[in-house]
């Protein structure tokens, strides 16, 4: 589950319709909660890192390597930012 994201400029011009080529779905930084287990991670588990088009609620992880567990002292949106 998406709690958070980091918008970039990459985001802005694929939103704008104005990105050259093929941006593919926005999104890149995102923090949030594993709602489904894998190899790499727990359900439950509050994770941060890049999940491509993650710009929505709920995001199947394509490359769960790219996420680490969140530490507790950072908010969900100093993680995605």
């Amino acid at each position: 589950r998406v709690r958070a994201i980091g918008l970039n400029f990459r985001d802005v011009l694929n939103v704008l319709d104005l990105y050259p080529g093929d941006p593919g779905d926005p999104g890149l930084d995102c923090s949030g909660t594993v709602v489904g287990a894998s190899a790499e991670l727990c359900c439950g588990q509050e994770a941060f890192g890049i999940s491509f088009g993650c710009l929505k609620s709920y995001v199947t992880v394509q490359e769960p390597k790219l996420l680490v567990n969140r530490p507790k002292a950072w908010s969900h949106a100093s993680a995605a930012a």
